[in-house]
C-alpha cells in the first residue's frame, strides 16, 4: 500500500526534476516497491491524457464514436504507460545501469506529472481557439521542447549517462509515443 507522503514526496521530487535539478532524484523510492507503486503516477495523469485526446480530436473527422475512441485510447494509455519502462529494462542492462533502473523509472514517473501539468494549459488554449494558429502552434512545439529537455535531463540524472545517450532515449520514448499515437489514428479513422 501507498501512503500520502511517499506520493507527495514523488511528486515533489518529480517537480524539482522538471526544474532541472538533480536533487530531486532524493525524493524518490528507487527501491522495487517504490518502483511498482511509482505507476499510480499514470493513475493521476489518466484524466489529463483524456482530456487532451478529446481536446484534440475533432469527433466529426473520425469514423469511431465515443465508447471505441475510449477502448482504443485507454489500451493506448496502457501500453504507454509500460511500453518505456519495459524498454528501459533491457536497454539498462545492455548500458550497465541496471542498479539505476529503479531511480530513473521512479523519477521519469513522478515527474510526468509535472509534465502533464505542465501540457494541458498549452492544449486548452490551442483547443479553445484564444489563440491564432501560429501562435498556439508555436506554443505548442516550445513546451514540446522543454519537455524532451526536461526528459533529457533526467536521463542523465537518473542513470548517469553521457548527453547523447540520453539524447536516444528520448528519442526511443517520442518514437514509441508516436508508433502507439499513429496505431490509434488508423484504429478510430481519423481523417
Amino acid at each position: 500500500m501507498i501512503d500520502v507522503n511517499e506520493i507527495r514526496r514523488g511528486i515533489y521530487g518529480g517537480y524539482r526534476l522538471c526544474r532541472l535539478d538533480s536533487h530531486g532524484l532524493a525524493y524518490m523510492n528507487a527501491t522495487e516497491a517504490g518502483f511498482w507503486r511509482s505507476f499510480l503516477s499514470a493513475v493521476l495523469i489518466a484524466p489529463v491524457y483524456f482530456v487532451t485526446v478529446f481536446l484534440d480530436l475533432d469527433l466529426s473527422t473520425v469514423d469511431a464514436g465515443v465508447p471505441r475512441i475510449l477502448l482504443l485510447e485507454s489500451c493506448a494509455y496502457v501500453v504507454l504507460v509500460f511500453a518505456y519502462p519495459l524498454a528501459m529494462h533491457y536497454l539498462s542492462e545492455w548500458m550497465g545501469r541496471q542498479q539505476q533502473y529503479f531511480l530513473y523509472i521512479v523519477a521519469y514517473n513522478w515527474a510526468s506529472v509535472t509534465l502533464a501539468a505542465l501540457e494541458l494549459p498549452v492544449d486548452i488554449l490551442s483547443a479553445s481557439g484564444l489563440l491564432p494558429g501560429e501562435l498556439a502552434g508555436t506554443l505548442e512545439i516550445a513546451v514540446r521542447v522543454v519537455i524532451f529537455v526536461i526528459l533529457w535531463f533526467i536521463a542523465r540524472a537518473g542513470l548517469g549517462i553521457q548527453p547523447l545517450v540520453a539524447v536516444g532515449l528520448v528519442a526511443l520514448d517520442f518514437a514509441i509515443t508516436l508508433a502507439v499515437d499513429t496505431v490509434v489514428d488508423l484504429r478510430i479513422g481519423v481523417a
